[in-house]
Order: C-alpha cells, then sequence, then structure tokens
C-alpha cells in the first residue's frame, strides 16, 4: 500500500532514490507523469494500465488531459540501488531542483518540490470533516 510520506535529495545527475516501502508496490519499472496539481505522478505498471483505460474511454472532451498525460509520461526503471533518474523536462515542470517530498497515494505516489508542498492547505476543517463524512469515516 503506497502511504505515507517521505524526503529524499535529488542527486546531480536527477536521480531520487524511492523509498523502500513503496518499491514493492510500485515494482521495478514505473510510469511518471505531470499532473494538473503540479507534481509528478509515480505509477505501477499495473496501476498506470488502469489510467490508460479511463483515458481511452474518455470522451472528445478530454482530449487536452489526454494530451497532457500521455504526453508527458515516461516510463523509468528502478536501479540496483532503488533510484529512479527523472527527467529533466518533468523535473522543469513541477519545479524540483533538490529535495523532493514523496506521498503515498494509496494507488499512486506524488513527487513534490519540498518548498511547494503544503498538506494543511488543501481543505478547511469543516472541508474534511464533511469528506469523512461523505466516505463514513466520522
Amino acid at each position: 500500500m503506497l502511504i505515507g510520506s517521505a524526503v529524499h535529495s535529488l542527486d546531480t545527475k536527477g536521480r531520487v532514490v524511492i523509498p523502500a516501502k513503496y518499491r514493492d508496490d510500485l515494482g521495478s519499472i514505473v510510469f511518471a507523469f505531470r499532473s494538473v496539481d503540479g507534481c509528478i505522478r509515480l505509477y505501477s505498471y499495473e496501476q498506470f494500465q488502469k489510467v490508460l483505460s479511463k483515458l481511452r474511454e474518455s470522451d472528445v472532451t478530454q482530449l487536452s488531459l489526454r494530451r497532457k498525460i500521455s504526453g508527458s509520461a515516461e516510463q523509468l526503471s528502478i536501479d540496483g540501488q532503488g533510484r529512479i533518474l527523472l527527467p529533466e523536462l518533468l523535473r522543469k515542470k513541477v519545479g524540483i531542483t533538490e529535495k523532493i517530498r514523496m506521498v503515498g497515494m494509496i494507488d499512486w505516489v506524488e513527487l513534490w518540490n519540498e518548498d511547494c508542498y503544503d498538506d494543511d492547505d488543501t481543505m478547511t476543517a469543516e472541508e474534511e470533516k464533511q469528506a469523512m463524512a461523505a466516505l463514513g469515516m466520522s
């Protein structure tokens, strides 16, 4: 299960270590693309196939989303030291230069510029209560 968070540094070659707690679920090949949220999303092969399936089923109004996801997607290999090489274009698009906050999102992992990541500004306490109630978690 892809949960929790971690902070790692980008090395001079553009590589970052994927924490061991994520590697088992992600596998040795991951798929990365730029998210509309301003981060990079990492998916296992299986989860990425689900994303592609949803994109294939989308109607014409979703073409720009299809273009954004498929156009920025990269297949990456996790090396023997547990690192991936993040393509420079993806890093630039989301502003990753040094420290990366990795956030497990159950089905994928988000990679954020550590200076831009803020988990407290996404919803108010009331919105959080309503969302939890809608999920039957209140």
